[in-house]
C-alpha cells in the first residue's frame, strides 16, 4: 500500500464489499423530518436558528405550513384522500402534496400515518357534531321525551338536520366516503365514528321508544332507528344513482327540500305502523 492510498471508511460499500444496512432507514427519515419541521417552525416564529435567514427557502416554507393552519389543511386533505382511496392505498406523501404542505409537516403534527387517519376521522366527527349539535342536543333534553307527540317532533326534526347536512354539505360527499369505507374496511378510525353514531343512534331510540311506548333498548325500536336513518344515508352513498335515476343536476335546495319531505312522510309511517313482537 502506498503513501497515498486511503484508508476505506467504515460503514461504506467497498467495491467487493456487501451493500449497506438500510433496515433503520425509514425511522432516520422520520427523525429528520420532524427536526426539519421543527427547525422550520422556529423559523417561522421569528426564533430561526443561526445561518437561517429570513429569506431562505426553509423560513419561507415554514411561513406558509407553519401551525394550526397547516394541521388543519393535512386533516380535510386526509378525509378526502383516505376516503378515495383507503387507509392502505393512500400515500402520506400524496396527502402532503394535496394540503401543500411539506411531507416533514405530517411527522411533526401527527407522527405516523396511523395517527393521522385516526386525526382525520376525529376532525370529521368534530365537523358532524359541530353542524348537528344544536338539534341533538334538543332532541336529548328531557323535555323531548316528555310525551310521545313531543318525542316524535324533535325525532322529525333531527331527521330534517341530518337530511340537510349529510346532503347540503359541500364536505359531506368527502366525509361519506371515509365513513363507508370503514364501515367495510374497520380500523381504528372506526372507533372514533361508531361513538359519533352510536350516540346519535342511542338519542334516536329513546324518541323511538317514547313514540312506540317501549324500551328504548327493544330490539325493534333500534332497528326502527337504523331504518329511518338509512333513508337518508342510501341519498348521500348512492349520490350519483339518485341523480340519474331522478333526472336531477344536483342535491340543491329544491331537491333537499323534496327529498325531506318524503323523509318526514316515511318516518311518520313507520312510527304509526311499526311491527311490533
Amino acid at each position: 500500500m502506498t503513501a497515498n492510498a486511503k484508508m476505506a471508511k467504515p460503514g461504506r460499500r467497498g467495491s467487493a464489499g456487501k451493500a449497506r444496512d438500510t433496515s433503520n432507514a425509514e425511522p432516520a427519515r422520520a427523525g429528520r423530518a420532524a427536526s426539519i419541521e421543527a427547525s422550520q417552525t422556529k423559523a417561522a416564529s421569528g426564533n430561526a436558528p443561526s445561518g437561517e435567514g429570513r429569506n431562505s427557502r426553509h423560513h419561507r416554507r415554514a411561513v406558509v405550513d407553519r401551525g394550526a393552519e397547516t394541521r388543519q389543511r393535512l386533516l380535510v386533505a386526509a378525509v378526502d384522500v383516505f376516503g378515495r382511496q383507503g387507509f392502505e392505498g393512500a400515500s402520506t406523501r400524496e396527502i402532503a402534496r394535496a394540503a401543500k404542505a411539506n411531507l416533514a409537516a405530517i411527522v411533526y403534527h401527527f407522527g405516523s400515518k396511523e395517527a393521522l387517519h385516526v386525526a382525520a376521522a376525529e376532525h370529521l366527527v368534530g365537523r358532524v357534531v359541530a353542524l348537528v349539535g344544536p338539534a341533538l342536543a334538543a332532541a336529548s333534553r328531557p323535555e323531548a321525551v316528555a310525551s310521545p307527540q313531543a318525542a316524535r317532533a324533535a325525532l322529525l326534526t333531527l331527521l330534517q338536520t341530518y337530511a340537510e347536512i349529510l346532503l347540503g354539505e359541500r364536505e359531506a360527499e368527502r366525509w361519506a366516503r371515509f365513513i363507508v369505507r370503514e364501515q367495510m374496511q374497520p380500523t381504528a378510525a372506526f372507533e372514533v365514528i361508531f361513538r359519533m353514531m352510536g350516540g346519535a343512534h342511542a338519542t334516536g331510540a329513546r324518541l323511538v321508544a317514547t313514540v312506540l311506548g317501549r324500551d328504548p333498548e327493544d330490539e325493534t325500536v333500534r332497528l326502527c332507528v337504523f331504518t329511518l336513518m338509512g333513508q337518508i344515508l342510501v341519498f348521500r352513498v348512492a349520490h350519483a344513482l339518485v341523480l340519474r335515476g331522478m333526472g336531477w343536476a344536483s342535491l340543491g335546495e329544491r331537491e333537499r327540500d323534496a327529498i325531506k319531505r318524503v323523509v318526514v312522510a316515511e318516518a311518520n309511517a313507520i312510527l304509526d305502523h311499526a311491527v311490533l313482537p
